[in-house]
């Protein structure tokens, strides 16, 4: 019988099992590090098509996918780098949140490398010191990761990136399409001024509109209200991540299959050519990214109902 410790966030966890290690690298062996760049390839083509806005939602679900999957791997290798296969079956979304902002903030994380210090940087040049280029070439290679790494978790950490996500996986509770933002003097109340008069904060075609569920402040929390949320981003942009989303998989993948004895001669590390590809997919600005316009509800708009009252309700049926 195997058992392997291990801790998710703050919470310790022994894993049992009478073949662990061969089970690790089963799992580790069946994850497909390039099925987000497969579903990037398959849907950029068909931005300029009728279906441009399913296409584009369907880049932006890849992608939320796809830094979910890639973090919670790179956590399994901070924490747990012998039992990726029992932190991955056992973290919460929320602990897997707060290690990426730790290690973003540089706050203190249990870890098994011996640096306790962490940050994307570090944790790149860790996950590829078996790659055999040239010094130079090693350097880029674990800078541009490390830099990719530290802007992905910037967005996975952000609150509205979240929101958005969870719009579009449970429910398809979205509506497709970017929206445009312009501020300008009125000339006359009431009135907008002419466009060419406005001073445009940016805007984009694609992008997604959703609802948020916004309590409302001093009241019991059964009640609640809707809320406009509004996102804008470039399809192109996305597509470019999902690419290095998978190499990046794969690179963790590789690094976890040699922590647990597989030989580096059958793990493949694989890289842009050159830095600036690291670079490329943050340089299409879309400017104004997230808005929420909507009007404010407050405690006494309404008349805060019970438990009681809601479950009484129902006593009038309404429909036939």
């Amino acid at each position: 019988m195997e058992a392997i410790h291990l801790v998710i966030d703050k919470r310790p966890l022994t894993c049992w099992d009478w073949e662990l290690k061969r089970k690790n690298i089963e799992f580790l062996e069946g994850i497909d590090s390039y099925y987000f760049l497969y579903v990037a390839e398959q849907n950029l083509p068909n931005i300029g098509t009728d279906n441009k806005h399913r296409a584009a939602i369907s880049l932006r679900l890849a992608y939320s996918h796809g830094l979910e999957t890639l973090f919670a791997l790179l956590c399994s290798a901070i924490q747990a780098p012998q039992c990726s296969i029992g932190w991955l079956l056992n973290y919460k979304n929320y602990e897997l949140t707060n290690i990426v902002k730790k290690i973003s903030s540089g706050h203190f994380v249990y870890t098994r490398f011996k640096d306790q210090n962490l940050n994307w940087k570090k944790i790149a040049k860790f996950i590829h010191y078996n790659l055999a280029h040239k010094d130079e070439k090693k350097n880029i290679i674990i800078e541009g990761y490390g830099d990719v790494w530290t802007w992905m978790a910037s967005e996975f950490t952000d609150e509205n990136f979240a929101l958005e996500y969870n719009g579009i996986k449970h429910g398809l509770r979205i509506n497709p399409g970017g929206f445009e933002v312009a501020i300008g003097r009125e000339e006359t109340v009431g009135v907008a001024p002419p466009f060419e008069k406005m001073v445009n904060l940016g805007g984009s075609d694609f992008g997604s509109s959703y609802f948020v569920k916004e309590y409302i402040k001093d009241t019991p929390k059964i009640n609640f209200r809707p809320r406009r949320h509004a996102r804008n981003w470039n399809p192109t942009n996305l597509a470019d991540r999902l690419a290095l989303i998978s190499m990046s998989i794969n690179n963790v993948v590789s690094w976890l299959k040699i922590i647990n004895g597989v030989s580096p001669k059958q793990c493949e590390f694989t890289n842009p050519a050159t830095l600036d590809h690291f670079q490329e997919p943050w340089k299409k600005c879309v400017g104004l990214s997230h808005s929420t316009f909507d009007l404010s509800i407050e405690k006494e708009h309404i008349r805060s109902f019970d438990k009681k009252d809601i479950l009484a309700s129902y006593e009038n049926k309404s429909i036939p």
